[in-house]
């Protein structure tokens, strides 16, 4: 998986800056630079940040490109949905 082109993906769609992307997820300008030259790799953690800024789980940023992130407004039908007899 190419997971800067991912975030930056998400980033673009999204609107925002890199400057924005920092400020949302608490990390530096210089720490998204450095990813997508590819001179350092996301931690764990730093990938938890940035997917906290999109709210999105680590599930989902990992999940495959056909499979499709409910809102929490689905996620809630698809609940109810299912204690219905």
């Amino acid at each position: 998986m190419d997971y800067f082109r991912k975030i930056d993906d998400m980033r673009v769609a999204r609107g925002w800056s890199f400057y924005k992307l920092s400020q949302e997820s608490g990390l530096s300008q210089q720490t998204f630079s450095q990813w997508m030259s590819h001179k350092a790799t996301p931690t764990l953690t730093a990938l938890t940040a940035v997917c906290e800024a999109f709210d999105i789980t680590l599930a989902e940023f990992f999940a495959e490109d056909d499979i499709i992130i409910a809102t929490p407004e689905v996620k809630q039908l698809i609940k109810n949905w299912q204690v219905l007899t």
